[in-house]
């Protein structure tokens, strides 16, 4: 088994696994995640590239949660009149129009 192969197969484990959407839900960049995991990062950007692996499912998981509640946080910060939580909220709207495939 090569470096490589061996990096990808420690990458299926279910404990960093675990590790890996802890500090996506932390908002950590993919590179420091791999200096704190001591991971290969050119092996952790090709596992989160798969869309069928586990670990980017468990990584785009935990983002989407903590992005999901910081979105909750700036809709009550709107509800309460703050401008600037105002304007966020407009960005997300069009980000979500762009997100849709009509």
């Amino acid at each position: 088994m090569t470096p490589s192969q061996k990096n990808l197969c420690q990458l299926n484990d279910s404990s960093l696994i675990d590790r890996v959407a802890e500090l996506a839900a932390q908002l950590t960049p993919v590179s420091d995640i791999a200096a704190i995991l001591d991971i290969d990062e050119d092996d952790l950007r090709m596992a989160l590239a798969d869309k069928g692996s586990d670990i980017r499912k468990a990584y785009m998981k935990a983002r989407a949660e903590t992005a999901l509640m910081l979105r909750n946080q700036e809709i009550q910060l709107a509800k309460l009149g703050s401008p600037l939580a105002v304007q966020m909220t407009g960005s997300y709207l069009r980000q979500m129009d762009n997100d849709i495939d009509y």
